[in-house]
């Protein structure tokens, strides 16, 4: 009865509703929706400045049982030639210690603004979203290094990003013949080594021990795992292969200064997050954030090899590094695909704030 004073005082405002959108609901859009050609225009309009991409916030603790744990808020801006395109923001939670209690490792939610009013228009599940961005970004990064005819494919690290990036590699990659996986749970990697040789019995599916055993005979490598330390040492590298530095800490120093050729999605961000490997490095000066002659440096970013503005050329003898750092514009691009998606079929639910 004390607070009956606020409906005296506020003013009886217009009815608003969201959009929520279930894992199912966005599972059943994205159904309907070229990922690929989505993140791809969105990293050439990045490319051609028109974004709209504020740093992120991050926010990171030790939970009770003593697991990095963190939260990462993701704001941007995709335009359309200028005009109002998708705007909205990417929230994704994680803590290592979640697969221990039946949890995926990182999930969260996804918002959609109204470019005019700045109302939130939608809320959506984000971890599967996040996961098919993530690995439709590889996916682009592959073709775009020159590597779609790759025929043998190391995958370290074997938890939910392995499933969706094998996923959508096997269906864009057409000679891809082998593929060996590896985790430190050993059990894991043989369920999904399993679980995909009876999908896909054209192709031959292994399980090696260690990350070294995995990348020798491998064309390309997909780093998918949760470390915090780099461990893969130059002479594991295959020569003329590619790495995808998904996980972002696998690579030593060495690795990466190392490269014949080092391309990433922003460097801004890059040199803006000294925690990753990448970024402390150019801060310390070991690798130069654009090309120079006296020192290794980033060759160019994604969004310049799909405009054209660089070509890649495949190495004899070196190697190719790609470290996407995750650019939250590709996943509100995705965010905007998919409410549009959502709102031409009627899915989702409908949930009145006033």
């Amino acid at each position: 009865m004390e607070n009956l004073w606020l409906a005296d005082v506020l003013a009886r405002p217009a009815p608003e509703s969201v959009r929520f959108l279930s894992r199912a609901d966005v599972v059943e859009c994205l159904a309907g929706i070229d990922v690929v050609a989505a993140v791809k225009d969105a990293l050439v309009s990045h490319h051609f400045g028109r974004t709209i991409l504020p740093s992120e916030a991050y926010l990171s603790w030790t939970n009770r049982h003593g697991a990095y744990s963190r939260s990462i808020g993701m704001p941007g801006a995709v335009l359309e030639n200028g005009t109002e395109g998708a705007y909205g923001m990417k929230i994704i939670n994680a803590s290592v210690s979640n697969p221990e209690f039946g949890l995926e490792r990182a999930g969260g939610l996804g918002l959609c603004f109204d470019p005019r009013t700045a109302r939130v228009t939608a809320v959506m599940e984000v971890g599967v979203l996040s996961a098919v961005r993530t690995a439709a970004v590889t996916a682009i990064a592959v073709e775009a290094a020159g590597y779609r005819a790759t025929r043998s494919l190391a995958v370290v690290g074997c938890g939910t990003q392995a499933r969706v990036h094998l996923a959508l590699l096997l269906t864009r990659c057409p000679d891809l013949g082998r593929i060996t996986l590896c985790d430190v749970r050993g059990p894991v990697a043989e369920s999904l080594a399993a679980e995909l040789a009876a999908r896909h019995p054209g192709v031959s599916f292994s399980v090696a021990a260690t990350p070294a055993e995995a990348m020798a005979g491998a064309e390309t490598a997909l780093f998918l795992t949760t470390v915090a330390e780099g461990y893969v040492q130059p002479e594991w590298v295959r020569p003329g292969s590619l790495l995808v530095n998904v996980s972002l800490g696998d690579l030593t120093d060495e690795v990466l200064t190392g490269a014949s050729a080092l391309f990433v999605d922003d460097v801004q961000l890059i040199v803006e997050n000294p925690r990753r490997p990448l970024g402390r490095l150019v801060n310390e000066g070991r690798i130069a954030a654009k090309v120079r002659e006296d020192r290794p440096s980033i060759t160019a970013t994604l969004g310049e090899l799909l405009a054209g503005d660089i070509v890649a050329e495949r190495p004899d003898t070196g190697y190719v590094v790609v470290n996407p750092f995750g650019l939250g514009i590709l996943d509100v691009a995705l965010f905007g695909a998919v409410l549009r998606r959502a709102s031409g079929a009627d899915i989702g639910q409908a949930l009145e704030l006033v």
